[in-house]
């Protein structure tokens, strides 16, 4: 599912758009305003883009006697839990375009860890050598070595205990930070710049063999014991991208057009 449009929120610190707007007065009665006073308005953000924090959940509940999970579409939870008509999102999805690119620039996913209330497994369990990848979806994985593609996929390896690999609650896993450490031409490498969405991009859980596989392999299940105590195990991601705002519109200049007070 591509998000039809977006809905601007806004800091504390600001309660209405931007315009670069002086508050200009007249000191010295001449009819016309001679001096500015309190401006421009600022706020501590970045002015003229969106800011996005995404995040969802994979339900592992399946056990090695079943089918593990490959692939995994991430369910975006609703906030309203007590309202079954405002339901959940399944599949993350975000919504660049040519005009209006999505930079990403932060991706991690977590095995969940619970507060000791029984509802969440101790872990999840995959083959030897697999690893868990959250990243961008081209009818399967992608490798990490395209531009941007580190900073877009997160993974991560668990410990190997015999033929499984297991991941326990609280293991977490983070993609590359797209900011420059070092001068010159090593500086600007593909694993350390934003990834650019130019369309409906779609992102989800996998298991694979290595970060630059574009296979899936194995897959993950949680413990006989744990799915016996109806336990589910939780692949916990996140994805933040920010993306340049719309062109300013009559929507945002028409309350200042009429009802002018002359003094």
């Amino acid at each position: 599912m591509s998000y039809l449009s977006s809905k601007k929120i806004y800091p504390g610190n600001w309660n209405e758009p931007l315009n670069g707007w002086y508050k200009n007065i007249d000191t010295n009665d001449s009819g016309s305003n001679d001096s500015a006073k309190g401006g421009p308005t600022s706020v501590l953000a970045v002015p003229g883009y969106r800011y996005f924090q995404v995040r969802g959940y994979v339900p592992i509940t399946e056990t090695s006697g079943g089918t593990p999970v490959q692939t995994g579409d991430v369910i975006i939870p609703s906030p309203y839990r007590n309202d079954d008509t405002r339901t959940d999102i399944t599949g993350l999805v975000i919504s660049g375009s040519t005009t209006q690119p999505a930079y990403v620039y932060r991706t991690a996913l977590s095995v969940a860890q619970g507060w000791g209330d029984g509802r969440v497994a101790s872990g999840v369990y995959a083959n030897s050598g697999v690893l868990i990848s959250f990243g961008r979806n081209d009818s399967g994985p992608t490798a990490i070595t395209g531009v941007g593609e580190r900073v877009a996929q997160a993974y991560v390896s668990g410990t190997t205990t015999g033929t499984y690999v297991y991941y326990s609650g609280g293991t977490q896993g983070f993609g590359s930070f797209p900011f420059l450490t070092a001068t010159g031409a090593t500086g600007v490498t593909p694993s350390g710049v934003y990834y650019e969405a130019t369309d409906a991009t779609t992102f989800k859980v996998f298991t694979k063999a290595s970060g630059n596989a574009t296979a899936t392999s194995g897959g993950l299940f949680i413990s006989d014991a744990d799915s016996a105590a109806n336990r589910t195990g939780y692949i916990v991601v996140e994805i933040c991208y920010i993306q340049p705002d719309d062109a300013p519109g009559y929507e945002d200049i028409d309350g200042y057009l009429t009802g002018r007070t002359v003094s």
